[in-house]
Parts: structure tokens; C-alpha cells; sequence
């Protein structure tokens, strides 16, 4: 993969405004630019294990702070869905929020979550007063979901229009 980004960087340097020949400054342009993407890249799949689900440290700072998680059956259906209980702990109205989560199954392996395997992740748009709380649920219809390891929010809009994510702790 690291192979293709630097062929398409090269030759969307080249292909820009006026013929340009090889020089060395490009090349070492272009792996500053590949390195930062596998970089960023890298960044986002360290965030979806589960020891990161785990790790408290990541989400000191986060303004909302998920209070329960759990999978829930689904009425008339073995499939199970994904419920949050989760609170406002800034001081700024939200707008709002991005959760992601990680499940596993009754062998302690990465649940279906849907669409994905292990993560899965849902959002709401309604607002949220500093301090109130709230909840919601999610259908993922999971065929194997036996334990949420954990859930958080990664990214969350204010009222004001500032946001917060995650990954920019």
C-alpha cells in the first residue's frame, strides 16, 4: 500500500501545472507525504482494538462520557442491537455526537457488528445540555454479540460550531 500512495504522489506531482523532471527534493516530498498518511492511518487502527476500549487515559478529556453499555436483544429476533447511556460533562450545549464501540462474542473473539467486525459505531444529532444525560440504541443487528468491551464518543459538535475529536486529545 505504501508502494501505491508514493506512485500516486509522484505522479500527481508531476501531472500538476508544467512538466517538472525528477529530482531528489520530490521524492523525499512525496515519502514525507506517503509517511504521513500510513502514519494517520496506523493512528486510526490503534484507536479500534480493543485495548484501546480499554484504555481510560484516551478519553480523560472527552466532553461526553458514555455511563453504560450493553447489547440488547431485538423483539421477536435472536439479532441484538447496541444501547448507550452517556452524559454531557462540559460546560457548552452539543449539538452532536459520533460513538463507537467494541464487542465481542461468546468466545471471547471480535462480535459481527453489522457491517464490521469487533467495532461498530452510531451517531445522534440531538441536543445535549451541560450535565443532562441520555440514551439511545443503535440497530446492528449482531448475529454473535455477547459482551460490549467498551463504548465512547470520538467526535462531538457543539452548538457554537467547535468540535472535539477524539484522535486530537
Amino acid at each position: 500500500m505504501k508502494k501505491t500512495l508514493f506512485t500516486l504522489t509522484i505522479l500527481l506531482l508531476f501531472s500538476c501545472g508544467k512538466k517538472q523532471e525528477y529530482s531528489p527534493e520530490i521524492e523525499a516530498k512525496a515519502g514525507k507525504i506517503v509517511d504521513s498518511i500510513m502514519a494517520s492511518n496506523q493512528q486510526k487502527a490503534n484507536l479500534d482494538t480493543k485495548e484501546s476500549f480499554l484504555d481510560k487515559e484516551l478519553t480523560k478529556n472527552s466532553p461526553v462520557q458514555v455511563l453504560k453499555y450493553r447489547f440488547v436483544e431485538k423483539e421477536y429476533s435472536t439479532y441484538k442491537d447496541v444501547a448507550l447511556t452517556y452524559k454531557n460533562v462540559s460546560d457548552k450545549t452539543i449539538s452532536a455526537i459520533r460513538f463507537e464501540w467494541y464487542g465481542e462474542n461468546s468466545f471471547g473473539e471480535p462480535a459481527d457488528m453489522g457491517v464490521s467486525t469487533g467495532t461498530g459505531g452510531g451517531f445522534t444529532d440531538d441536543a445535549l445540555k451541560p450535565g443532562k444525560t441520555d440514551s439511545g440504541q443503535w440497530d446492528i443487528l449482531s448475529r454473535d454479540g455477547k459482551k460490549l468491551i467498551g463504548a465512547r464518543a470520538y467526535e462531538v459538535v457543539f452548538e457554537d460550531g467547535t468540535k472535539w475529536k477524539l484522535n486530537n486529545n
